[in-house]
C-alpha cells in the first residue's frame, strides 16, 4: 500500500471508487434526477456526494451502505475497483465463472 504525504489530496490510488453510473441509474429508477436529490435520498452531504462522483474521493464503508439502503441493491454494485472495472466479490465470481461454463 502506498502512502500519502500529510498534504496530498484527492483518491488514494489503491482504494475502491463509486461507480457513479451504477449510481445514477438506481437514482433514476427513483426519479431521482439531481445530485441533491440523491444526497437527500441518502442522508450524504452535497459536498462528499460531489466529490465522490468526481472520483477525487474514495467512499467509506458508511457511505457505501448509505447509497446501497437508499437505492437497493448489493455495495458491490456502487463499486469499481481503482482501473475502474467492476468490482466482484468471491461468490459473485464464482457465479459468473459458472454460469459462462456451464
Amino acid at each position: 500500500m502506498r502512502s500519502r504525504s500529510p498534504g496530498q489530496r484527492g483518491a488514494r490510488p489503491d482504494r475502491y471508487r463509486l461507480n457513479g453510473e451504477a449510481l445514477w441509474a438506481k437514482a433514476r429508477t427513483f426519479g431521482d434526477t439531481e445530485q441533491t436529490e440523491i444526497a437527500r435520498r441518502s442522508g450524504i452531504d452535497p459536498g462528499a456526494l460531489s466529490r465522490l462522483l468526481a472520483g477525487t474521493r474514495s467512499p467509506s464503508l458508511e457511505t457505501i451502505v448509505a447509497l446501497a439502503a437508499a437505492y437497493g441493491g448489493p455495495i458491490e454494485d456502487l463499486l469499481t475497483r481503482p482501473d475502474g472495472t467492476p468490482l466482484q466479490i468471491p461468490a459473485q465470481a464464482a457465479r459468473t465463472t459458472t454460469a459462462a461454463v456451464g
